[in-house]
């Protein structure tokens, strides 16, 4: 057994089902647990506008500050800092004279460039990193294909993963976990440490964001009980969006395949299979996709290389749109919903998208930064896929 292990949280804000933080637990004497706020994520685009907003800052802010109560409540305290995490993380692990340091592996290319680089910062320290795949419900060596054989359409994607779907064991929660005497936690840093102005947050904004684990552990069993367990069929086919349960799930305050095996459970005795299953085996499409074709997804071109299809850059236009401003009322009513709420419903993002796309012929990846930017429940291969299929250029 190790002596001591840092554990980095990254999109895995929860202890429940958290197969990293279970692994090093039972790995190590002492973990020490860290979240790094790392300022990058916050800068303005080359469009104007934050990578991510105000009230998405918030919200993770919301989340890590209850990630801390909970990991207190077990007998720890999650170290807070602010900064490069590849430089923070490894001068942690030196001077704390780790053994190892564990976290999720990533797949967007930033996060897998500070991956790298944090793994030859430990090199120099002789402190091993172990990455572990957590975003989907399946593991790699469980697909009935190798990812680089991936179907090009989700329908047969999920075709073939129907007769044998192998969702992945619930990780135990941590009972206790033990730090080092001489830790120092640091303090949580607000929005202005981030370099964000508080008046960014929209006027009509929920004064609080729920974030945290366990608002996503109480939005699924409400989910579950009012439709679940009522063989009652959601309002719309996107329950996993509309409900708002994929705003934690971006965090990872809540895991996609304990969402799966709750309701699951929860519909043994269904006639037909809950729409917020597919929702999930179509996150899953995409970030094995994401996986698959990599900086192709964030390329006009799209993962299917469309290099003939020329795009609009027009910053007039496009202002407009992010404004709500353009000379179509249903488009500026879901604009300025997303604006002050960080929240559109999946019908909406799709008639957003395709008005950028279709009516006005702009670069279909500005409209996929500026939702990064203010979707509360932004995932890179989500969101990205989503553009990538609305502009012709993605692989369903």
């Amino acid at each position: 057994m190790a002596r001591r292990i840092i554990y980095w949280f990254r999109n895995d804000l929860r202890l429940k089902d958290n197969q990293a933080l279970a692994a090093a637990v039972s790995s190590a004497g002492e973990i020490i647990p860290v979240y790094v706020f790392d300022p990058r994520q916050f800068e303005k685009t080359k469009l104007g506008f934050r990578r991510t907003s105000a009230l998405r800052a918030r919200f993770l802010i919301e989340s890590v500050a209850e990630l801390r109560e909970n990991i207190r409540h077990k007998g720890g305290d999650l170290i807070i800092r602010t900064g490069a995490p590849e430089a923070i993380v490894a001068k942690l692990a030196e001077d704390y004279d780790a053994d190892y340091v564990y976290t999720s592996k990533e797949i967007a290319p930033q996060e897998t460039r500070i991956e790298s680089s944090l793994s030859k910062n430990l090199k120099l320290a002789n402190v091993d990193i172990k990455l572990f795949w957590m975003d989907t419900m399946v593991n790699a060596f469980d697909l009935p294909f190798p990812v680089s054989k991936l179907p090009s359409a989700f329908a047969e994607f999920a075709g073939q993963l129907s007769n044998d779907l192998k969702i992945k064991e619930q990780f135990p929660t941590p009972e206790k976990i033990t730090l080092p005497a001489d830790y120092e936690a640091g303090a949580m840093p607000g929005l202005p440490e981030l370099g964000i102005d508080p008046k960014e947050i929209p006027a009509g904004a929920p004064e609080t964001s729920p974030g945290g684990e366990s608002h996503a552990l109480a939005a699924l069993k409400a989910y579950v009980e009012d439709y679940v367990k009522k063989d009652i069929s959601y309002p719309s086919a996107e329950p996993l969006t509309d409900t708002r349960l994929s705003d934690w799930l971006s965090l990872g305050c809540i895991s996609a395949s304990y969402i799966y095996r709750s309701v699951k459970v929860a519909q043994s005795h269904a006639v037909t299979e809950d729409a917020i299953i597919t929702n999930l085996l179509k996150r899953e499409f995409w970030h094995w996709t994401l996986l698959r074709y990599g900086p192709r997804m964030f390329k006009p071109s799209g993962v299917k290389h469309h290099f003939f299809r020329r795009w609009t850059n027009d910053h007039a236009a496009f202002g407009k749109w992010t404004n709500a401003q353009t000379e179509d009322r249903t488009i500026n009513e879901i604009m300025r919903k997303l604006n002050t709420t960080g929240f559109i419903t999946a019908a909406e993002r799709g008639t957003a998208a395709q008005y950028l796309v279709d009516d006005l012929d702009i670069n279909w990846t500005w409209g996929a930064m500026y939702f990064e930017s203010l979707l509360m429940d932004y995932e890179a291969s989500v969101n990205w896929g989503r553009w990538n299929n609305t502009a012709g250029v993605g692989e369903d």
